[in-house]
């Protein structure tokens, strides 16, 4: 007998966006028949809203009782909210189990990483008194879940320490990997040309330039490079100093020379997987939670700017030897993403953490 999930979240997030990406994944594997012994009934969310007032409203008043009522007058058996940031979503009294994603605590457990002799605020370290009650709402609405989904193991260390007792769950996120695919679904170069000189060996960051993405480092990084290196280099900071659209993004990976990752700290981490399964080389910080996915090949010390100048020193030289021209996709890293984080995986394991409380 197949059984029902409701699934909710707060704004209809694009799927451009991490949450939002996360989000369709889910109920994609739902609608697919993908989460074995399960299937979606439909999905509660609300459009997202400009008028500040208006957005609080909804999300502490009005969203919280439509999501309650609707899985009161449901026939579901199952309800799952699909990220810890609508986790007061979680009814008071709830007829039937409820779940939650939880893809990092940085911001309901704020902390501070020794990076090298600096150390790197990971989320926000002084919340306002409208977001301290919301964060209050959340932490009471994660308590009251019957299982926690965590997306790495780090994560769920985080849950469990918090949340000592409750129930978990480890659901890694997905990567399509025909999306990505430079053979099945190829970009052309063109693409990011606005953004490139393909005369240089292209390398980007994709990330925010919030401190715990480290972009800082990999300008130490860039600057410590011998000088005929550094000169043959473009870079191109994706998310931070450059805004790229989906296209153009799935063409940096599959064009790029390598993907620089020196975060100091993620809940999963997608764009290294996003990049391997285009066929690009990663290097990458080894920390938690991205050296559970990234292969060992790929992970640097997070601090030893002698060993990212080297890394990239040999990615300089395999571009000079080739000549320029585009670099052959690293069939090694797509065959791992497809081992390990493919939407059949994270079906089978959804699928076993829906049957832990159901």
């Amino acid at each position: 007998m197949v059984k029902r999930v409701v699934l909710a979240r707060g704004a209809a997030l694009l799927s451009s966006t991490g949450l939002g990406r996360a989000h369709h994944a889910i109920e994609s594997l739902l609608q697919r028949a993908m989460v074995p012994g399960w299937s979606k009934v439909t999905t509660l969310e609300h459009q997202i809203l400009s008028f500040a007032p208006n957005r609080l409203l909804t999300r502490w008043r009005k969203h919280p009782a439509f999501v309650s009522s609707s899985v009161a007058n449901s026939e579901a058996d199952l309800l799952h909210i699909t990220d810890q940031e609508q986790a007061h979503l979680v009814p008071m009294q709830c007829e039937i189990p409820v779940v939650v994603t939880v893809h990092d605590m940085f911001h309901l457990e704020p902390r501070q990483i020794k990076a090298g002799d600096v150390r790197v605020p990971v989320g926000n370290q002084n919340p306002g008194v409208f977001r301290r009650r919301d964060l209050k709402r959340l932490k009471e609405g994660l308590a009251r879940a019957d299982l926690l989904i965590c997306v790495s193991e780090m994560t769920r260390r985080d849950v469990e320490r918090m949340f000592p007792g409750k129930p978990t769950a480890l659901v890694r996120h997905q990567i399509d990997l025909d999306y990505w695919d430079p053979e099945s679904n190829p970009r052309s170069r063109e693409l990011i040309a606005e953004h490139d000189d393909d005369s240089k060996c292209l390398m980007i960051t994709v990330g925010t330039d919030e401190p715990r993405k480290r972009l800082d480092f990999v300008r130490e990084v860039i600057d410590s490079l011998p000088e005929e290196v550094a000169g043959d280099i473009h870079m191109l900071h994706i998310g931070s100093e450059v805004e790229l659209d989906d296209e153009q993004l799935v063409a940096a990976f599959q064009h790029a020379e390598v993907l620089l990752f020196p975060s100091i700290s993620e809940g999963f981490g997608y764009p290294p997987v996003e990049a391997m399964a285009a066929g690009c080389p990663v290097i990458a910080a080894n920390l938690p939670a991205h050296n559970e996915v990234i292969p060992d090949q790929c992970l640097v010390p997070a601090t030893d700017v002698a060993a990212w100048v080297n890394e990239i020193v040999k990615v300089h030289a395999a571009w000079m030897r080739a000549g320029g021209v585009p670099r052959n996709p690293d069939d090694s890293l797509i065959d791992h993403v497809r081992d390990n984080l493919s939407a059949e995986a994270q079906g089978q394991a959804m699928a076993r953490a829906y049957d832990v409380v159901n």
